[in-house]
């Protein structure tokens, strides 16, 4: 039988070349983790919720009027000063924010802490690995795809820019084509750390993506978010040479964080 998972399908779910591959990224991770087939369900319908920023709809988990118990798998917070309930599965959170959100959350110190996108390179296994083609792969999120500073990239030579509503498997090769990844998409980046792809935040519009959900997925492993670009700071520097651009990338433990995220995945 499918496992019922909820995950944020936005507008793509009527039309498909607007399916953001950061949420629907998250069937293809938890059927690889599950090994079995994965189908959509409603919040109030599903067994399991994964990837994104969707622990706040946690509250309609319901029927009947009636709270239900949700598998929570590696979703997230995307504010402060939330309230979770504690009244879930929770195998993993994507990071500590998110966990001290959860009523009674200093209880949980054992749930697993990371986002489960850093197992796209887990679910590309067996497959061909693409060569390296481009200096820099340039990922803005989709609010940011019309700004000056995207077609600024998109003209320089030796950067592909990357388009977030591409099919999922497209824009997982296409960061494997890249040296360098610059973001603000936070899944370009998540991925991009699970090919090993050096990464860098760049904020376009801000005010429009949430900042937090940045700082919980960094927690995870234990740093705090390293300091982001600005479309200036892109602009300014990006023919000085894309590794400065990036600078230093350590992910501190990071194949075990992805070890741990497969070792408690739920058996539904």
């Amino acid at each position: 039988m499918a496992i019922k998972l909820y995950w944020c399908r936005g507008k793509g779910r009527d039309d498909p070349g607007q399916m953001n591959f950061g949420d629907y990224l998250s069937p293809l991770i938890v059927e690889m983790a599950a090994r079995k087939p994965v189908e959509y369900a409603p919040i109030h319908k599903a067994d399991m919720m994964a990837i994104g920023s969707i622990m706040n709809r946690e509250q309609k988990a319901k029927r009947f009027l009636m709270p239900r118990r949700l598998h929570v798998w590696g979703s997230g917070t995307d504010a402060p000063e939330r309230v979770f309930s504690a009244r879930h599965y929770y195998h993993a959170v994507r990071g500590r924010h998110t966990r001290e959100q959860i009523e009674g959350g200093e209880g949980l110190q054992g749930v697993a802490l990371g986002d489960p996108g850093l197992l796209a390179d887990r679910w590309w296994e067996g497959r061909l690995k693409p060569a390296k083609r481009f200096a820099l792969g340039f990922i803005p999120h989709y609010v940011d795809q019309a700004a000056p500073v995207v077609q600024h990239a998109g003209a320089l030579p030796g950067v592909k820019v990357i388009d977030v509503y591409w099919p999922v498997e497209e824009v997982l090769k296409a960061i494997q084509e890249c040296h360098l990844i610059v973001s603000s998409s936070m899944h370009g980046l998540i991925v991009s750390d699970a090919f090993g792809v050096p990464n860098r935040r760049i904020a376009i519009s801000r005010g429009m993506i949430s900042d937090y959900k940045f700082a919980d997925y960094y927690s995870a492993f234990g740093i705090a978010e390293p300091v982001c670009l600005t479309a200036e700071d892109f602009l300014a520097s990006a023919t000085s040479g894309f590794e400065a651009l990036v600078g230093d990338c350590e992910r501190p433990g990071i194949e075990g964080i992805k070890d741990n995220l497969l070792a408690v995945f739920p058996s539904l």
